[in-house]
This record gives C-alpha cells, sequence and structure tokens, in this order.
C-alpha cells in the first residue's frame, strides 16, 4: 500500500477520488489547527486564573469559556483524528489475516464509521430542538451568552465530513484505491 502523494489515478474517477480524498487529509489538518486554538485558549484563560486569584481578581465568566473550548477542542479532534489515521488501528490483526483481512477490516471499519455517524447526524435535529438556552456564564462582550446549540454544530460538522472519508474510501476500495495508511502528510 502506498500513502496517497505516491498512487498515480488510474482515470477520471480514481483521479476524483483521490482529489477528495487529499482535500479531506488537508480538511483534517485545519482541524487540528482549529483544536490547538481551542486548547491555547483554555490554557490561556486557566493560566489567567492561577496567576490572577494572589491578585484578588477573577472572571466568573472564564470558566465556562474554557468548558466551551474543551467541548469543541473534543468535537473538532473528532474528524481530526479519524481523517489522519490516529484513531484506534487494528492493522496487526488485519495483516495477520492476509488481503482479505484488510479488506474486510476497511470495509467494517467504514461501514460502522457511517453507522454511527450516519445516527448521530439523523439525531442532530432533535439535539439542536432539545438544546435550548445558553451556556451559563459563557459571556460575549456586549453581556449576550453563547447558544447552547453553539456546542454541538462542530460535533455535526465533524460527523459529516467522517460520513464523507468514509465514503470516499468505500470508493477508493470499489476501484481498487489502497487506504490511506502512512502517518506522514500527503500533502508535504
Amino acid at each position: 500500500m502506498y500513502p496517497l502523494k505516491y498512487h498515480e489515478p488510474g482515470g477520471a474517477l480514481q483521479g476524483a477520488l483521490l482529489r477528495c480524498d487529499l482535500m479531506l487529509w488537508r480538511l483534517g489538518g485545519v482541524f487540528i489547527w482549529i483544536c490547538n486554538i481551542c486548547m491555547l485558549a483554555m490554557l490561556t484563560l486557566t493560566g489567567v486564573t492561577i496567576l490572577a486569584r494572589p491578585f484578588g481578581w477573577s472572571a466568573y465568566w472564564m470558566w465556562p469559556w474554557t468548558m466551551v473550548f474543551f467541548v469543541w477542542l473534543s468535537f473538532f479532534g473528532f474528524f481530526a483524528i479519524y481523517v489522519r489515521l490516529r484513531d484506534i488501528r487494528v492493522d496487526f490483526f488485519a495483516r495477520r489475516m492476509g488481503e482479505p483481512g484488510i479488506a474486510i477490516t476497511r470495509l467494517i471499519s467504514d461501514l460502522a464509521a457511517l453507522s454511527i455517524c450516519g445516527t448521530l447526524l439523523w439525531m442532530m435535529p432533535m439535539v439542536i430542538a432539545t438544546s435550548r438556552g445558553v451556556v451559563d456564564g459563557a459571556i460575549f462582550p456586549d453581556g449576550s451568552e453563547l447558544a447552547r446549540q453553539a456546542l454541538s454544530v462542530p460535533l455535526f460538522i465533524s460527523t459529516f465530513l467522517i460520513c464523507l472519508v468514509a465514503i470516499v474510501d468505500l470508493g477508493k476500495m470499489a476501484l481498487g484505491l489502497p487506504e490511506n495508511v502512512s502517518s506522514h502528510h500527503p500533502e508535504a
């Protein structure tokens, strides 16, 4: 199996799938940056809170925003981990079964991702409808508070993108293209 960058497409459809795959891989890099920004915001808010306490200063809105960034970090990371191959892998098991084992685990993995993420997307209207109110204390400069629905938006974006990754991989599998197994970045 070869990394995405070194595989030559054997036609227009293979080329389109490889371009989509590369675009999703690069989008995973963007999501990694978003996760890093969320982590930096969390660390900054926590650091300011710790350093300001001896001076008798605290802002009650820092803790809620830290929690919001933690939730966003987790949900944006959901896609980044999956597309960048940092999720749980069973390659050692699949390789022991030979080529059929690799194909079976690839198929099961893609179908499981579609099933789980499809269920999450199917539940999205109910989640949005029941997420009423605001995140208490997550205050904007104008005094308004963050709507509770904003917590779920990164999850649904990630689940949609994971569905796309699984569909693209199933298409690649159907056309005989290898799955992404390299841990280095194809765009590098």
